[in-house]
C-alpha cells in the first residue's frame, strides 16, 4: 500500500496526470472534514475530482512558482489504510506564500485509492488561493457519520 500513496505524491509533485489517474478508483471519495471553506464536504467520484477539485486548486498556482507535495512522510500503515503528511512550498497567483501542509489518510483497494480524507490550513488556503470564489458545493456536508460509511470504523 505505501507505494500506492508514494506514486500518489510522486505524481502531484511532477504533475503527472496520467498517473494521478491510475492511481484514484472510479469510485473515490474527496473527504474535506472542514467548515466555512471553499472545499468543505464530502466530494464523490474520479471525474469529479480531476473536473472540479483539482482545477481549484491547481489553477490558483503558478506552476513554475509551486511545487505540491514537495516532501512527504508516511506516519502508519496497515493492509488498507495510511496516514501521511505533505508539505508544498511555493507561491500562489495572489502572490501570497503558500507553504501548506496537508494530513491525509488514505483508504486504498486493489492498487488504488478509494477515499482520501484532506486536512490542512483552510486560513491559509482561503486567503492566499480563493479570496472571495464561492464554495465548491459538495455531494454532502461532513460529519463524523460520513466515514463509517466509507468505511471507516
Amino acid at each position: 500500500m505505501k507505494q500506492i500513496v508514494d506514486g500518489f505524491y510522486s505524481a502531484i509533485k511532477s504533475g503527472d496526470n496520467d498517473r494521478l489517474w491510475a492511481l484514484v478508483h472510479d469510485d473515490f471519495t474527496l473527504v474535506c472534514p472542514t467548515r466555512d471553506h471553499i472545499l468543505s464536504g464530502v466530494y464523490q467520484g474520479k471525474s469529479r475530482f480531476f473536473a472540479e477539485v483539482l482545477p481549484l486548486v491547481f489553477g490558483c498556482v503558478d506552476p513554475e512558482e509551486i511545487v505540491f507535495c514537495n516532501d512527504h512522510r508516511i506516519l502508519c500503515a496497515d493492509e488498507t489504510t495510511i496516514v501521511a503528511l505533505a508539505i508544498n512550498k511555493g507561491r500562489a497567483l495572489s502572490g501570497e506564500d503558500y507553504d501548506q501542509t496537508y494530513l491525509h489518510i488514505f483508504k486504498c483497494v486493489g492498487g488504488q485509492i478509494l477515499t482520501l480524507i484532506e486536512g490542512f490550513d483552510t486560513a491559509l488556503a482561503n486567503r492566499a488561493l480563493w479570496g472571495d470564489t464561492p464554495a465548491l458545493l459538495a455531494d454532502q456536508n461532513f460529519t463524523i457519520g460520513s466515514l463509517d460509511a466509507l468505511g471507516f470504523v
